[in-house]
């Protein structure tokens, strides 16, 4: 089922007591799909699928995707860590990447994750074409 999907955008300035996702505007593709709304069978272990790619217009957030995941999160209600974090390469439709972020501790309210990066799995790919209609 989908949750979202369309361009997220930002401009830059810090908005309720939280810093922006980077310190100029930009915008990203962003679908968010929730897998277990579909299917009442299997239970998910990261049950949110979030893709997004660069729309090409102001900031890229490659050095800070922590910094997106997080305002998506709370934007959206999601877990950071229940979800599967998918870069699709602009402009490339069927060049993925999967973003894994680790919680490595706290300090105060404000969680801290290390950032990996890796291709998807052959299950996680069928997901993401599934999700965005491409055919296998």
């Amino acid at each position: 089922m989908r949750v979202f999907d369309g361009i997220y955008n930002w401009d830059g300035k810090k908005h309720d007591g939280r810093d922006p996702i980077t310190w100029f505007p930009g915008a990203y593709h962003l679908i968010i799909h929730h897998l277990a709304g579909e299917d009442p069978g299997p239970l998910y272990l990261k049950p949110y699928l979030v893709i997004f790619s660069e729309t090409g217009s102001g900031q890229s957030i490659g050095a800070q995707p922590e910094k997106f995941a997080k305002h998506i999160c709370v934007d959206f209600q999601l877990d950071i860590e229940r979800v599967l974090w998918v870069e699709q390469f602009r402009g490339e439709v069927e060049r993925f990447e999967v973003v894994v972020f680790t919680r490595t501790g706290d300090m105060g309210t404000t969680a801290f994750y290390k950032t990996q990066r890796r291709p998807p799995n052959p299950a996680e790919e069928r997901l993401i074409k599934r999700t965005l209609g491409v055919n296998n």
